[in-house]
């Protein structure tokens, strides 16, 4: 039997083998470094050093900590000193004022309102050595967001941390949580909470343990205090010796000298849930199923964990209130669940009534597991014991990312040292070198090879560093690590390959800064905080497998007769308005709680609340759908700007004209965002949100380079005077271009042609109109940008300005975003203006540009039209724009912040002065494109002339005039499939009226 099925066998014992090899080498090598070189002496610099960002700005704390140590710089001791907010030697004449019996404080106190407000202080030292400083603040009524100062010592920034230091306001629930109709839990608003709070000057993004040191001579200092966002108000400044926290083991020495005994059969349990203040509105209630969390329901949504994806970044903290009932040593867990970083610990600073307890709590490791915890608050010799005397405590817990501090530094150094590197061998063989040229890198490229070895060996020693904070082995997220070491061990081993890997290089630079950014986001989800007696049992980290297993059959199940798609209190045989959304159920959730808490007991309308796929292509295929089969909805919101059009013409839509005041409500949105929603005379949607495009710079660099902000470029022929100057300096200007996305081209091309006064179609959009004179002139200057200045033709914009390489660009409304929560070290030190434009006769800058976006629709088929107009007027007022915007941001956080398109409703919203200046002065000059009937070649055809201009070297004029032509085949060609007439000029029989059947 066994020699009749031998070769099958064979094979079989063949792939088990291969697989076990396979499994065991697709990992990475841990010894790659074994073979090279340890270099001594090796200068590491580069021939564009003195010319790069990095000598231009500030060290950072940690270079700068590390280099006064080396001199012998100490803490200084015995030193405690308190300078009252008004006795300043100096204070801006504007944005300040003394306020008196402020939040208690009965001595005047200093409030700096403006953003660019300023107060200096003299002071003496005794002595040379590190000294801490904080300051007691009180946050006055400002946008929602954290108070950010910057601190100058003696007239200069030491670090370039101090360029933004964060003070966190204060948060509570404004009410208990409500439940819906079906049972469902939902998280209450959350308020501000004005006090004083004392905060030592540290480290925003909380990569450092311990508060600032700062290095003062014996002697006479002066501090400035700069007022970069947010109003509040100061008390005083702190210049204190530096405070060793005490480790547990002298603690319990202490514990032991003073008679401190363990209480007996006690225990106090805090769910997580009923936080009494957090730093951030964003930090909330959320759900989670594990069978064991509390309180559990089966059948309907709990609110039952806190924190999660919103408790993630550096400096946000949470507090609890709790009653101890008899005085003594107690120990401490928290049920949690830590599964956001594949493999790596996350920490929490843990301060019991406003301190420290000991050393081991300033940054407390919660470490990974695919299930829930519990972390028994201790080391390898037992959980740890606290005094608590009887009566009521606080315990609050802060994100700390310090324990990954030093490994961040360092690959930031690195991709700092690859951005020196790449320039350098650029230099050598240009922007588009032949692969197989010999180039001879070494020979012109000042230690090479070195340089290589080392960058791998810093990663390489990054990802043992990883490994000795906790991270197990194989761990994913250490991927990124080692695929840069490989490659730069490749490079310098073939140093004839680098060309051809220019790329390559690149795009390894940008993924040593997601995995920076990706590792500074340290969530954990806590269920409750439980503080007991030595006696008691620990509680159990997670469910049996079978009693999950069990919940998620429960679930499975109820799945078939469960209904999903509503929100909030749903209606049934009732009169109710029909609204379907397309946008997270977050989103709605907030939408359906406004409806219900305003519009339904102002207007008496009951509105059910359905949700429907956000992509486009799903978006649209849902409603046409639902609209053939008369399923369709009375009101559906967040339709794609596109979208309203297609349905238009199918008669499908209520054309808003058919209401009296529709032409007051339009007044709401700038005459150009309504241009995509009309056809045939009428108008079929109003916007609801706006992109837009902003010239984004670096204020820093700029200045460096000799450019004021008011010399900051206003006409793109101030651009391509600036291009030059930054090109010699190693830099670059951006404008986007997505290669892989051509239904982008078009916008990217609009504002040049709209700024030339041409326009994409003509005869009321039946033809074509970039056969015109001022398109040509668009198109040139356009694609110009591209071939006669050399802007990279695709490049990932927001990492290039974050590291200085591209320090001013065009981009839109999701870069400042992004600027705004993922580039904390930037704050005030980045700028924002209206897009350059073309200077007109009359000496104004024409700085047209669209931005379509979202909208709200009545579908024709209701029959509750009047209550659908009612809806939607009320959903795009200002105060309800105004209303969603700002629960949105306090429960989602500044990346959701709502870019509304009513006017009033966005000089509202918590923008800083200086950018709702910036974008309103943009709005001035709103112009959307048309959308026409076939339309989708005009989109595809600006990215083929692009190609064909920029990467194929085609006359301007040659490549529009084909892509005229293709573009009125197919403008006819969907008119004629829907029964419209032709323009004569194209050779079909018609008026060329437009839109009209």
């Amino acid at each position: 039997m066994l020699r009749k099925y031998k070769v099958s066998l064979l094979v079989l014992a063949l792939l088990a083998i291969s697989l076990v090899w396979w499994n065991q080498s697709r990992g990475f090598d841990n010894t790659a470094m074994a073979g090279i070189p340890v270099y001594a002496d090796v200068d590491e610099s580069s021939v564009l050093e003195s010319d790069s960002l990095s000598s231009k700005l500030e060290p950072s704390y940690s270079s700068y900590y590390a280099e006064q140590q080396k001199s012998g710089a100490a803490d200084a001791a015995d030193f405690d000193l308190r300078l009252p907010a008004a006795e300043y030697s100096a204070v801006s004449s504007e944005g300040t004022e003394l306020l008196s019996d402020l939040g208690g404080k009965t001595e005047k106190v200093l409030a700096m309102n403006a953003e660019d407000s300023w107060v200096e202080y003299t002071f003496s030292v005794p002595s040379d050595g590190f000294y801490q400083m904080g300051m007691e603040y009180y946050n006055l009524p400002g946008k929602r967001s954290s108070i950010i100062r910057s601190l100058k010592v003696d007239g200069e920034y030491l670090f370039s941390q101090v360029k933004r230091m964060e003070f966190q306001r204060m948060w509570k629930e404004s009410a208990e949580p409500w439940r819906d109709n079906q049972g469902n839990e939902f998280n209450p608003k959350r308020e501000e909470v004005a006090s004083w709070q004392y905060r030592e000057f540290r480290d925003a993004e909380a990569r450092t343990a311990d508060p600032f040191r700062f290095h003062l001579s014996a002697g006479e200092h002066t501090l400035r205090l700069e007022a970069i966002r947010e109003p509040a108000a100061l008390s005083e400044l702190r210049i204190v010796s530096p405070q060793t926290l005490p480790s547990y083991a002298e603690v319990k020495q202490e514990y032991a000298a003073r008679g401190y005994q363990p209480v007996q059969d006690r225990i106090v349990k805090i769910q997580a849930e009923t936080s009494s203040l957090r730093s951030d509105p964003t930090l909330k209630r959320i759900e989670d199923r594990e069978p064991l969390t509390e309180p559990f329901d089966k059948d309907a949504i709990v609110l039952n964990s806190f924190g999660g994806v919103g408790w993630r970044t550096g400096g946000q903290w949470a507090e609890w209130n709790f009653e101890i009932p008899e005085s003594g040593l107690y120990n401490i867990g928290i049920r949690f669940g830590q599964w956001f970083l594949n493999g790596i610990p996350v920490e929490r600073r843990v301060m019991i009534d406003g301190e420290v307890p000991f050393q081991e709590m300033n940054a407390l490791r919660f470490p990974y597991k695919a299930e829930w915890q519990v972390n028994k608050l201790g080391n390898e010799d037992g959980a740890y014991l606290f005094y608590l005397e009887q009566g009521r405590h606080t315990l609050r817990m802060e994100v700390q990312v310090s324990g990954v501090g030093p490994m961040i530094e360092s690959v930031l150094n690195t991709t700092h040292k690859m951005s020196l590197l790449s320039r350098e061998i650029t230099q050598v063989t240009g922007t588009n070198p032949d692969p197989n040229g010999d180039w001879k890198l070494e020979q012109n490229i000042i230690n090479l090879v070195p340089r290589l070895h080392l960058m791998a060996r810093t990663l390489d020693d990054a990802v043992q560093a990883m490994y000795d904070f906790g991270v197990a082995e194989g761990s994913s997220e250490l991927s990124t690590l080692y695929e840069a070491r490989d490659r730069f061990l490749e490079m310098a081993a073939d140093t004839t390959s680098i060309p051809a890997r220019l790329q390559q290089f690149t795009d390894l630079q940008s993924s040593l800064g997601l995995w920076v950014n990706g590792l500074m986001k340290q969530s954990i989800v806590m269920d409750y905080i439980e503080v007991k007696s030595e006696d008691q049992a620990w509680p159990k980290d997670a469910a049996p497998w079978y009693t999950r297993a069990g919940t998620m059959s429960y679930d499975f199940l109820s799945s078939f007769t469960k209904d999903y798609s509503g929100i909030g209190n749903t209606y049934k045989d009732e009169k109710v308005l029909d609204v379907w959304i397309s946008r997270g159920r977050d989103w709605a959730e907030i939408i359906k709680q406004m409806i219900d808490e305003d519009f339904t007991p102002n207007s008496g309308i009951k509105v059910n609340v359905n949700v429907i796929p956000t992509l486009p292509a799903d978006q649209k295929q849902i409603l046409l759908l639902a609209n053939t089969a008369g399923l369709a909805p009375d009101v559906a919101l967040g339709v794609e700007g596109e979208v309203p059009i297609d349905f238009a013409v199918r008669n499908s839509l209520v054309d808003l004209n058919d209401f009296a005041d529709y032409k007051e409500v339009a007044g709401r949105f700038r005459e150009g965002a309504l241009i995509p929603y009309k056809y045939d005379n009428g108008d079929f949607a109003l916007p609801e949100n706006q992109n837009f495009s902003m010239l984004f710079y670096r204020k820093d660099i700029m200045e460096q380079l000799g450019i004021r902000d008011e010399d900051i470029p206003d006409t793109w022929q101030e651009v391509m005077d600036l291009i030059p100057v930054l090109q010699q300096n190693g830099m670059d200007f951006y404008y986007p271009h997505a290669a892989n996305n051509t239904s982008l081209a078009i916008n990217e091309f609009a504002p040049f042609l709209f700024q030339f006064g041409g326009d994409f179609y003509k005869n009321n959009g039946t033809q074509s109109g970039l056969d015109s004179p001022e398109a040509l002139t668009a198109m040139k200057m356009w694609t110009g940008l591209f071939t006669n200045y050399k802007l990279q033709k695709q490049a990932d914009f927001y990492n290039r300005f974050r590291s200085g390489e591209m320090p001013i660009g065009v981009a839109d409304y999701s870069t400042y975003i992004l600027l705004s929560t993922a580039a904390p070290e930037l704050t005030g030190w980045w700028g924002m203006k209206p897009m350059p434009g073309i200077e007109q006769e009359d000496g104004r800058i024409n700085r047209s540009t669209g931005g379509l976006a979202q909208t709200g629709i009545i579908f024709k088929d209701s029959d509750m039209k009047e209550e659908s107009w009612e809806f939607l007027k009320w959903w795009t007022s200002a105060d309800a724009q105004e209303n969603f915007g700002s629960e949105l941001e306090s429960l989602l956080g500044v990346e959701a912040r709502w870019n509304t398109a009513n006017i009033e409703a966005l000089k509202r919203l918590p923008w800083q002065q200086d950018d709702i200046d910036a974008i309103l002065e943009q709005w001035d000059w709103f112009k959307e494109r048309e959308v026409v009937l076939g339309g989708y070649y005009t989109t595809r055809y600006i990215a083929n002339i692009w190609n064909e201009i920029v990467l194929n070297g085609k006359f301007p004029r040659e490549a529009m005039e084909q892509g005229v032509r293709e573009i009125n085949k197919e403008l006819n060609k969907k008119r004629e499939e829907f029964g419209l007439k032709v323009p004569e000029a194209s050779g079909a029989a018609g008026s060329g009226e437009g839109g009209q059947k």
